[in-house]
This record gives structure tokens, sequence and C-alpha cells, in this order.
């Protein structure tokens, strides 16, 4: 008989049992909520981190970060790319290695500004060395910071300026032509004609006196000298002229022909060769014949001139595209490093002889073509220019293309192709 007041053994057990129960399920739902829980955490963090790596390999300019020991901690895929390098194979490397091939870290570099100081640093302009296609670069720096304030890495962002500092050149090259064009106006009036006149009695002196008087040798100088100013003169006018182009259609190919025939007057020595390799049927082009042989006389002429012991000038033509792309290259002795950066600024010259404004004047006609001209040059290995002129389709040959389509035909296709035809093969 139970005590009153007292639960039976049986009940108490069964209490127990229900309580443990109850607990081991509510314990599982709470397991699990957690475990669900946690797996959404992780899948966030999962989606999180993929959605920073996309934006950081996003970027298309250069994104590295490095650790107090300027060792890259992660570099973005432009920037892996840009130095032909996977990313996984740049962490760990040495920041100074990858880009300076040094063994300390650049003296320039902005993030030594960024760890002493904890705040965001700029370089602008920043040239770069070794064999690098970006003549240089904006890099900035920005903080990455622990709990307690401490730099702990940096964030460089490389902002390739090659480009601008192309513009920016340029651009002063332009206000140097504009002085130089206005200079000419005043030269043409002050100078022309007095050094008409002192040419003029020169060579009438000259003419006068007896063939072995040794005061001709004097007034041969004079001539000369004479001769040379009238060239720097008739250049600066055509500086101040603008170069604009009439533009007519022109056969590159015929033009290169008509230089070959006139520098075999003149510059071609026994000792120099001018060959070629034209492609055949280059399309007709819109363009100023008289100003493209200038600048292609202009080239080659130097190419010759700079070969004192002899050599080969190689002019090569072909259609690239919408272009057509001419290059000269020579064996002579290449271009000093210092002297290629300054090459087409205006009265920029290594000869005694030599005004500077050839090259000057032959961007200036290529340019107005809608072209462009560079150089490559290799000191004991020549040097090659390459000019580069889109191809512009006539007037006529537009409206033609309008009115029946984009046929091989129209108003000039037939004198195209004949004078195409007759003009094939390389330079001779």
């Amino acid at each position: 008989m139970a005590i009153a007041g007292l639960e039976p053994p049986a009940v108490l057990l069964t209490g127990a049992l229900v309580a443990l129960v109850v607990g081991m399920v509510a314990g599982w739902f709470i397991g699990r909520g957690r475990s669900r829980h946690m797996d959404q955490l992780q899948q966030d963090i999962f989606k999180s981190k993929q959605q920073l790596q996309a934006i950081f390999d996003g970027i298309t300019d250069g994104l590295i970060i490095v650790d107090a020991e300027f060792r890259v901690v992660a570099i973005n895929k432009a920037e892996a790319a840009f130095l032909g390098r996977e990313p996984q194979d740049l962490v760990g490397l040495p920041c100074y290695e990858v880009y300076c091939r040094g063994d300390v870290a650049c003296e320039a570099c902005p993030a030594h500004s960024t760890f002493e100081t904890g705040k965001a640093a700029l370089v602008p302009q920043l040239e770069l060395s070794g064999s690098f296609h970006r003549r240089g670069v904006d890099v900035y720096t920005f903080p990455v910071k622990d709990r307690d304030g401490r730099t702990i890495q940096a964030i460089q962002y490389i902002k390739d300026v090659t480009h601008r500092m192309k513009l920016q050149q340029q651009l002063r090259e332009v206000e140097q032509m504009t002085g130089i064009g206005q200079m000419a106006a005043s030269v043409a009036h002050e100078i022309r004609n007095p050094l008409i006149a002192v040419g003029g009695f020169a060579r009438q002196l000259h003419e006068d006196m007896d063939h072995d008087d040794p005061r001709r040798e004097h007034t041969r100088i004079i001539l000369e000298e004479v001769t040379r100013l009238e060239q720097i003169l008739r250049e600066q006018l055509t500086l101040e002229r603008h170069l604009q182009p009439v533009m007519r259609p022109v056969d590159i190919n015929q033009i290169l022909r008509d230089v070959r025939k006139l520098l075999s007057h003149g510059l071609l020595s026994s000792q120099t060769q001018l060959v070629g390799d034209l492609q055949d049927g280059l399309p007709v082009t819109m363009g100023d014949a008289n100003q493209l042989k200038q600048a292609f006389l202009n080239i080659i002429g130097n190419a010759i001139q700079s070969m004192q012991d002899g050599g080969t000038v190689t002019v090569t033509s072909e259609q690239r595209g919408d272009d057509i792309i001419v290059r000269i290259s020579d064996t002579g002795p290449g271009i000093p490093s210092d002297v290629m950066s300054k090459l087409f600024v205006p009265f920029f010259t290594t000869r005694k002889s030599g005004s500077g404004l050839g090259l000057a004047v032959t961007r200036r006609i290529v340019e107005n073509h809608g072209g462009e001209i560079t150089a490559e040059s290799e000191q004991g290995s020549g040097t090659s220019f390459k000019v580069r002129l889109p191809i512009i389709r006539s007037t006529a040959e537009l409206a033609h293309e309008r009115i029946y389509g984009d046929t091989e035909g129209g108003p000039e296709a037939a004198d195209r192709h004949d004078d195409t035809d007759r003009s094939s093969g390389g330079v001779r």
C-alpha cells in the first residue's frame, strides 16, 4: 500500500523517462537548428568570399596585397596576366623581386609610407624598368589594419598611365610645333630675302673666279651653308603651313618605287643597297602623294646616312585589316635608348649637318593622314620604322556602295586594278 504523498517507483521512473525523451528531442531540434544555422553561415561566408574574389579579379587594373615584409599575399588576375604568370605562382614572392628584379624593397614604392604612417599614399608616373610594355604607372597604396589599429598589410592599386603620358608628350610636341610655325613665319620675312642675296652674290663670285683660285674653296663653303640654311627654312615653312594634305587616290607601292628612283641618283652608293618586298595588289587609298613621298624619303634617307660603311635598307609593304603597313629597316649601328625618346622632337639631331626637323615633319605628315609611325632600335642591330596608314576610300567609292551595295566594282575599280597590276612586284 502506497504511503500518502509519495510517488510509486513506476511513476517516478516514467516521469524521468519522459523528461529524458523530451530533453533529447529538444536537444535534437536545437542541434539541428544550430547545424542549419552554421551551414547557412558557412554558405554566406563562402558566397561573400566568392563575390569579393570576383570583384578582385574583375578589376582590369593591377591589384596586389603585400604584408609588412613586402611579400605578395594576393594578386588579381589582370596584374598576374600582365606579368605572364598565374596568381598562385606569385603569392609568397617578394614584390620587389617580381617587379624590380632586386633584393630589397624599391625606394619609390608608396607602401613604405603606408606601413610607416598607416595612411594611403600615391606615387604618380612611377617609371618601370625591365621588359615591361608599359612605360609608367600610378601606384596607390591603402592600409589594412588589425583590431589594434596596426597596419599589417598594404593594398597596392596599379594604374597604367602609359597612354596618358604619351598624350601629354604629344601635347607638348604640338605646342612646340605651334611655336615653330609662328617662328617660321617671322624667319621667312627676316632671313629669306637676305639669304637669297648672300647666296646669289656668293654664286656669282664663285663662278667668276679662276679654277685655281684658292678663294673658290671659301665661296664653295659659303654656297653649301647657304643651301643648308635654305633647306632648314623650307622645312620650317612646311611646318608653318600645318602640312594639311590634299587627298587624292594614291598607290603606296608606286610612291615607294618613286622614292627608290629619287635616291638612286643621290644617296645610294655601291656599298648601300635598297631592297624591298612590296605586297602585290595593295588597295588604293586616299592621301597626298607628295607629302607621303617626302615622309618616306626622310626615313629612308636617314637610314642610308646612318650606315657610313654601307649596308642594306629593306622596305616592305602589306595590307593588315583596314591598314597599309610599311616597314623600313636598316642594318646600321642602331640608336641609343636616350636618343630614341627624342627621335621625333623638333630640332633634335645627332648630325652636324642635320636640322632636326625631318622626322618631326614625317610624323606630322603620317598623323595628318590618320596614321601612326613608331620606331624600334637596338644598338648594333639596326633600326626599324613602322608606318601605319589607314585605307581611306574615295567619295566616289562610298557613293557607289550606297547605291549598288558592297561590291568589288565601282567607278574607280577598273583603274585601281589596272594600277595595281602594273605596279606589282618589289622595289626594283
